[in-house]
C-alpha cells in the first residue's frame, strides 16, 4: 500500500524532468509522453505551473521555436536539472517499475478492463437487472481466478 502512494503522490516533478532528459518537448508533447509512458494524463493546470517552477529553479530551460505557423515553447533539461535528477534515483527506479507495469497492463488489456470497471461502477444503477446479473457471474468467475493466483503468491 505504501508503494502505491509513492507511485502517484509527488512524482510529477521527477516524471517531467525524466521525460525532458530524454528529449526536449513542448507542453502538450510532454503531457502526451507522460500519458503514453505512465498511463495517466496530467492536466495542463498541473504541468504548466510545474514547468514555470522548474524554470525558476534553473532545472528546466525554455526556448520559443517556430513549428509551421505557430511559435511553441520547447522545454529542455538544464545541467542543473540533470544533476538534480541524479539525486532522484530511488524515485526513478519506482517510475521505471510503474512504466513496465503500465506497458504490461496495456498489452494484456488490464488497463482497458480497469477503465471499463470504473465506468461500470459509475453506471451500474442504470443497467437492466439482467445485465447486472451477467456481470455478477463473470465477476465471480474472475474473482475465483484472482483468489487462485493470489493463493500461489506470498503477499507482504
Amino acid at each position: 500500500m505504501e508503494m502505491d502512494r509513492w507511485y502517484f503522490k509527488g512524482m510529477l516533478r521527477v516524471i517531467v524532468l525524466k521525460s525532458l532528459a530524454e528529449k526536449p518537448l513542448h507542453g502538450y508533447g510532454l503531457i502526451a509522453r507522460i500519458e503514453s509512458e505512465y498511463g495517466f494524463k496530467p492536466s495542463p493546470g498541473a504541468v504548466y505551473p510545474l514547468l514555470r517552477k522548474l524554470i525558476e529553479e534553473g532545472l528546466v530551460a525554455v526556448e520559443a521555436k517556430r513549428e509551421g505557423d505557430k511559435v511553441v515553447k520547447v522545454y529542455s533539461l538544464t545541467e542543473k536539472g540533470a544533476e538534480y535528477l541524479k539525486g532522484c534515483r530511488q524515485t526513478e527506479l519506482m517510475l521505471e517499475d510503474l512504466s513496465r507495469k503500465m506497458k504490461i497492463a496495456r498489452e494484456t488489456g488490464l488497463l482497458t478492463l480497469a477503465k471499463n470497471l470504473l465506468w461500470l461502477f459509475r453506471n451500474i444503477e442504470k443497467l437492466p437487472p439482467e445485465r447486472v446479473e451477467e456481470f455478477k457471474k463473470k465477476f465471480m468467475e474472475l474473482n475465483g481466478m484472482f483468489s487462485e493466483v493470489r493463493g500461489l503468491q506470498t503477499w507482504t
